[in-house]
């Protein structure tokens, strides 16, 4: 019985705290992935996520962030937390180029993301 208490305990002390917002800053922890509308990856601007509330930036940088690649995340809970680790890849080689930790997303202007490419 105290193992399983344990258990619980270590499981419950390694999930993510929810999604928390501050409004004055306009950032949160979380993104739902069911929310997420479509998403831009820049070498120079970072990642940016477009939900129904507007453009949210992650504030984590990677240096595996560049032209031509793709974000793998892996999740259990659906969404896209800070401290969520995303695989950096060549979208057709599947070539890795690292991972990443996600930081807090905040809330961005239209302007400040950067274009869709072939724009």
């Amino acid at each position: 019985m105290q193992i399983l208490i344990a258990l619980l305990l270590t499981a419950a002390s390694t999930m993510p705290a929810p999604a928390t917002e501050s409004p004055a800053s306009g950032q949160q922890d979380c993104l739902s992935n069911r929310d997420i509308k479509g998403r831009r990856l820049s070498a120079e601007k970072g990642y940016f996520a477009r939900t129904s509330r507007g453009w949210w930036r992650n504030l984590a940088a990677c240096p595996a962030y560049g032209p031509n690649r793709a974000l793998i995340t892996r999740s259990l809970n659906d969404r896209q937390c800070r401290g969520d680790i995303v695989s950096v890849v060549d979208p057709f080689t599947r070539m890795e180029f690292g991972g990443c930790g996600l930081g807090a997303w905040q809330q961005v202007t239209d302007d400040e993301v950067p274009p869709a490419k072939g724009n």
